[in-house]
């Protein structure tokens, strides 16, 4: 249940007017479909729309407050005598946007301070770290929890979510129910745009991981330095008292040598000096077996994973898990770690290829990917994938060069083409690749994975990049039900009868 404000209280930090006197404050919402009676309404200027374009349904549902960023094309005479006809209070207010997460944070009674929350962010890997994260500190610290692209929730019991990070509200209103769910630490994926647009600014966080950083987003950020800028906020936060940082990665290496902060500075690396070294990784039927150096000593450890990424990934959560005195049981905790649905997730069948499923979206990820499934595949190895469409076209030939230098075949087909055209999108990634005439093109990404799985051989191997664990393809403005999880699966069933 919803704590209850007086209004003058809840938003005292921020400004003061005295109709806010005696008014009650039940509820905060972004979103004018989550206002509830005595709510406050936070309408804020977004990519595409201003929640101003949903007063209506904001007044209708019980709005007694409606704090708004101004807008120049708009009448704060007209929004005011709107909002007193509903028996509203309208306020507004410049720079809203930064001042949302503090404000949901003071309603729900700053939940990130009641427990330890761990930020991850990086161009890929976010999600398998965070919930690596969440596993060991179960195991090593009692409950914990994870917020992210796949959902949020403790480990194997998800609500799912549909962003990577949710709004700031919602962050908020998330963070209140797992702290009062008893959960001791959160790790959360942060993502750029979050970071970008204050959705976690009044979170404080304790820790901070660096994945890599890689192109990515450019449609949003314009440039790779904004990009690489939004990323970095993160180790200059406030609350920081560690962070974790790749010294393979550029950014994290210049983020080691000329902090933005004073948190202790754990790095992590396969290829020099570090606080925590991946020093061997060999390929088990099981899994990798590890050799990981840290504080002079050589532990060795089991992960049940495809990759020596993943070995990386581990790595870094074990950079945000140890504390000095739990270094032989976060070692051993490893051997329990679970992949994440849609995460280089193994697919198998008797007499039929090996399946994995994985969110790779970028040249990066999708390199690391077949790299980490080559040695398990003897015969021929199968790649299926697309690229997202209004998203960042660069991308797309770097994608196609990846696939053709690291794949046997190659099938191009429609990955949430969006309202671009989907023979577009494939004819840049196929441009890309080394022998584009070699590449199959099959948009309708059912038939693609089908004609895969079903042609493959016993010994082959076939990645399907680009998706993972998601459950909907976006073509045009239309959300159609789409697994390839699922496709994987019953494809695999109905070749093994």
């Amino acid at each position: 249940m919803n704590p209850v404000w007086h209004a003058e209280s809840l938003l005292a930090p921020w400004l003061v007017d005295a109709r806010l006197n005696g008014v009650s404050i039940r509820g905060v919402a972004l979103d004018s479909r989550a206002v509830s009676a005595q709510g406050l309404f936070l309408a804020v200027r977004g990519h595409s729309a201003h929640g101003l374009d949903f007063l209506d349904q904001a007044l209708a549902a019980g709005a007694a407050v409606v704090l708004y960023e101004p807008d120049a094309a708009r009448d704060d005479h007209a929004i005011a005598a709107q909002c007193e006809r509903a028996g509203a209070i309208a306020i507004a207010r410049a720079g809203l946007a930064a001042q949302v997460s503090g404000i949901a944070g003071r309603f729900h009674g700053e939940p990130s301070r009641a427990m330890q929350v761990i930020a991850v962010t990086g161009t890929d890997g976010k999600t398998s770290v965070a919930h690596y994260i969440a596993q060991l500190m179960e195991a090593l610290d009692g409950a914990a929890a994870v917020m992210g692209t796949v959902g949020w929730g403790r480990p194997g019991d998800l609500t799912a979510s549909s962003h990577t990070t949710a709004d700031a509200v919602a962050v908020q209103a998330r963070l209140a129910a797992l702290r009062d769910a008893g959960v001791r630490t959160v790790a959360m994926e942060v993502s750029s745009h979050a970071l970008a647009q204050h959705r976690v600014d009044a979170v404080a966080f304790d820790t901070a991981v660096l994945t890599h950083v890689e192109r990515d987003h450019l449609d949003y950020h314009g440039s790779a330095e904004a990009y690489r800028a939004a990323k970095r906020r993160l180790f200059a936060w406030p609350t920081l008292r560690r962070q974790v940082l790749n010294s393979d990665d550029r950014v994290g290496g210049d983020l080691a040598a000329h902090p933005l902060s004073d948190a202790t500075i754990v790095t992590y690396s396969q290829t020099q000096p570090a606080t925590l070294r991946l020093h061997a990784c060999e390929r088990r039927p099981a899994g990798l077996e590890v050799a990981i150096d840290y504080a002079g000593q050589r532990y060795a450890g089991s992960l049940p994973l495809i990759g020596r990424f993943n070995a990386i990934n581990a790595l870094a959560a074990l950079g945000a898990a140890m504390d000095g005195s739990n270094t032989p049981a976060a070692i051993e905790a490893l051997a329990g770690l679970q992949p994440v649905p849609g995460r280089m997730e193994r697919f198998a069948a008797a007499g039929a290829p090996l399946v994995v499923v994985d969110y790779a979206h970028t040249a990066g990820a999708l390199s690391a990917a077949l790299e980490a499934l080559r040695p398990h595949v003897v015969g021929r190895l199968w790649v299926v994938f697309g690229c997202g469409g209004d998203r960042d076209p660069g991308k797309r030939a770097l994608m196609g060069a990846v696939a053709g230098r690291l794949a046997d075949t190659l099938i191009l087909t429609n990955d949430n083409p969006r309202t671009e055209p989907p023979e577009a999108i494939i004819a840049a990634v196929r441009a890309g690749c080394p022998e584009p005439d070699e590449c199959r093109v099959i948009e309708d990404r059912a038939a693609a994975i089908g004609m895969a799985v079903n042609e493959a051989g016993p010994a082959d191997g076939v990645l399907i990049a680009g998706k993972g664990h998601e459950t909907e393809q976006w073509i045009g403005a239309t959300a159609h039900a789409f697994s390839d999880r699922e496709a994987a699966a019953d494809l695999l069933s109905r070749r093994a009868c």
